[in-house]
């Protein structure tokens, strides 16, 4: 009974604490937030030791809404310069209380988690910090959590998510909504923030963990939230097919022993066949006159999963898509990506030739990843001998336990 409690506590950190820490700095503003995140964290204790004690209550979060709220206000009670302030703006603390009450109802949390979102992602906070902030002020993240996921020390993690909160008090940011003019800019950077966090969870790339299934839901999470308002644009929504896609076969890129499992590998039957299928829902729901990089990723994408095979996946459009990609952005992942699907496609030659011409970049020198790609080319050339020598190569530059593991996995597959 005691451990069931635990996790559904935990459960109610997770997607509660959001829903408080928005409306409560909506109300009491950006100046406070660690006070408000300090009262909602209370509150679940409350309730871990409440509900252990005498049971969980029919609506769990009506009661850690009820129970931070008044601890809050509490606080604020005791504290004379801000019932002054409210009392000047013609209000009371009773006043903040009925607003706050009504911000909790279930109609008006997406507004509030909308605002603090943008703020999240202010344009003013450097990429990562915008990241850290939005996993802990959002998601529920603790902070050795993120730091885990980010690949980041603790301290580091602390003192960016302080310097971001006292960056915006500052500044005095309010929680409001991006106006027309300005949406566009502040959108972009909200969808490359919801990206950049999918991709922390999908594919870790020094840390133990090879995925992170709750960091790739939040962001799924927050991104549905944003197509579901009025703010949503075509690229939101090819950004949630794209997360959707992915998030689809997860269950099968990795095995008992949390080994990754790559594309060729994989048991195409643990895909969830019902979100690739709400995947196509949102991308076709994501039609544009100018298509984004989001829009083009989705759709390969796609090609991978409704593909019955490695063999049967359509490489002609897939390399066509990578084509128009690279045209609206000269990414050498991408240009890896291409190479990778020219060598599935048949043309090994002209495969390796693409890779070679990606080892003289100095960006990728140490990429692992391309040493990955030309030992599979060599792989598909039936050359055992250069395909070893590369993933050799990939073995000396890796640094998460489960890199080498896969590495040494595949080094095994080819002696046999």
């Amino acid at each position: 009974m005691s451990q069931s409690t635990n996790q559904l506590v935990e459960h109610f950190f997770r997607h509660e604490s959001a829903n408080l820490v928005a409306v409560l700095t909506r109300a009491f503003g950006i100046r406070r937030i660690d006070l408000v995140e300090d009262m909602v964290q209370v509150a679940m204790l409350e309730a871990m030791h409440a509900w252990k004690q005498r049971g969980v209550p029919e609506n769990p979060a009506a009661w850690i809404h009820r129970a931070a709220k008044n601890r809050i206000l509490d606080v604020l009670r005791r504290e004379k310069t801000h019932e002054k302030a409210i009392a000047l703006a013609g209000g009371s603390i009773d006043d903040q209380e009925s607003i706050v009450d009504r911000w909790l109802e279930e109609e008006q949390l997406s507004d509030s988690l909308l605002r603090m979102m943008f703020v999240c992602c202010h344009p003013t906070l450097e990429r990562k910090t915008q990241l850290a902030l939005t996993l802990k002020t959002l998601c529920g993240f603790g902070i050795s959590e993120i730091a885990r996921g980010l690949l980041l020390p603790s301290e580091t993690v602390k003192k960016r998510i302080g310097r971001a909160k006292k960056s915006l008090a500052t500044a005095n940011v309010r929680l409001d909504l991006p106006s027309d003019e300005e949406l566009t800019q502040r959108l972009d950077v909200v969808h490359d923030v919801l990206y950049l966090m999918f991709n922390e969870g999908y594919s870790t790339s020094q840390g133990t963990e090879p995925i992170r299934d709750d960091i790739c839901e939040e962001a799924a999470r927050l991104c549905h939230l944003l197509c579901e308002s009025r703010y949503s644009s075509p690229a939101t929504k090819a950004l949630l097919a794209l997360l959707l896609l992915h998030s689809a076969r997860l269950d099968a890129r990795t095995d008992s022993e949390g080994a990754v499992i790559l594309l060729e590998d994989q048991d195409r039957a643990e895909w969830d066949r019902q979100l690739i299928g709400v995947a196509q829902y949102w991308l076709a729901q994501s039609k544009a006159d100018s298509v984004t990089t989001y829009h083009l990723e989705a759709a390969i994408a796609m090609q991978h999963c409704i593909a019955t095979s490695v063999e049967a996946t359509d490489w002609e459009t897939i390399i066509r898509f990578y084509d128009r990609l690279l045209q609206l952005r000269d990414s050498p992942i991408y240009a890896l990506n291409r190479a990778i699907a020219v060598g599935q496609g048949g043309d090994t030659r002209e495969a390796m030739s693409q890779l070679e011409s990606l080892r003289d970049r100095k960006d990728m020198q140490s990429y692992l990843l391309l040493d990955c790609a030309m030992a599979r080319i060599h792989e598909l050339e039936g050359n055992t001998a250069e395909a070893t020598d590369s993933y050799l190569i990939a073995l000396s530059k890796a640094e998460a336990p489960h890199e080498k593991r896969l590495l040494e996995r595949k080094l095994r597959k080819l002696a046999d």
